[in-house]
Parts: C-alpha cells; structure tokens; sequence
C-alpha cells in the first residue's frame, strides 16, 4: 500500500511538471479602427467609425466580424395573407478583419459589404415583383498599415449616383 502511495505521489509531481513546462500561447490584441465615409463633389457629407478589437496568438490571426444593420422581409410567394411567405435578408454593413505583424508594420486583411435599399426615385425593378431593390458594394483587400497611422485602403464609387466611398483603417497594437 505504501507503494502504491509512492507511485501515485511521483506519477501526480510528474504531471504538475509537465504542465508547468507546457508551452505559453502569445497573444497579441490589436484594435483597428475602421472610418468609412461618403465623398460627393470632394466634400465629406457621411461618416462612421466603427473599432474592432483583433487577436492574433502565436502568429495566427483570429479573424474578426462585426454587423451592423438591419434584416429586411422580402416576400417569396404568395401575396395575401397566411400564404405569404417571407425570406429575411440584412442591410447594412459588415466587417471581416485580422492582423499579423511584418517588421515595424501590420498586416490588415479585411473585406468590407456595404448594402442598402434603393431609394423610391431609382426606381423599381418590375423584375423584383414589388420587393425593395437591394444595392451592394463589396471590397476585399490585404494592405500594409503603419501603426497608428491613419490609412486609406479602398474608394469605391457608387454606381448610382456621384458618390464615393472611401474606408480609411488606423490599427495599434494593444498588447
């Protein structure tokens, strides 16, 4: 029985050693702070900040999303009352992003969709069969940033109208 107590006390030391020898993960938290604005006619007339914390451990990073709108019923079939069925799309904006570091830089990988509902004086498209017509600006892009620096890393004009999209990033690293 003795025994047995020696062996259960050295198997129990061996493993509290091993987990102290276990290797610790790096983690490194950065907070990217997206603006995206609206230009027309080289004026700034909208503007958003949107900030997302992103974490990167052991040199991976760990992707980061974020949402913001609305969901929007859309009718599928059927036109009056119970037979109606519904479809739920969202409108707004979303935000994918994760960061690695290269030298004194950082490295953004992100995608940005912008969606909204045309506005009455577009017009409807009689293909739509009375349901709201969804507009959509879509960009995906990997760039260098310089810590705390702002950056622009994309313009995108809207096809409907004389406006500009414009998405400027600033990371830092915060641990």
């Amino acid at each position: 029985m003795k025994r047995f107590f020696q062996l259960l006390w050295i198997f129990g030391l061996v493993s509290v050693m091993a987990a102290q020898e276990a290797p610790k993960h790096l983690q490194k938290i950065y907070k990217v702070v997206f603006l995206i604005y609206e230009v027309e006619d080289g004026k700034k007339i909208n503007e958003r900040t949107y900030t997302l914390p992103v974490t990167s451990v052991d040199g991976n990073p760990r992707d980061t999303t974020m949402s913001v709108g609305s969901r929007v019923p859309i009718a599928t079939a059927g036109t009056t009352g119970d037979k109606i069925q519904w479809q739920y799309i969202d409108i707004g904006l979303n935000i994918d992003c994760s960061v690695t570091e290269q030298e004194d830089k950082f490295i953004v990988r992100g995608g940005i969709v912008l969606s909204s509902l045309a506005i009455p004086e577009q017009g409807i498209d009689p293909r739509s069969g009375g349901n709201p017509v969804v507009r959509q600006v879509k960009e995906n892009f990997t760039t260098l940033v310089p810590p705390g620096k702002p950056t622009l890393v994309t313009t995108m004009d809207d096809i409907n109208s004389k406006k500009r999209t414009q998405v400027e990033i600033t990371a830092t690293r915060i641990q």
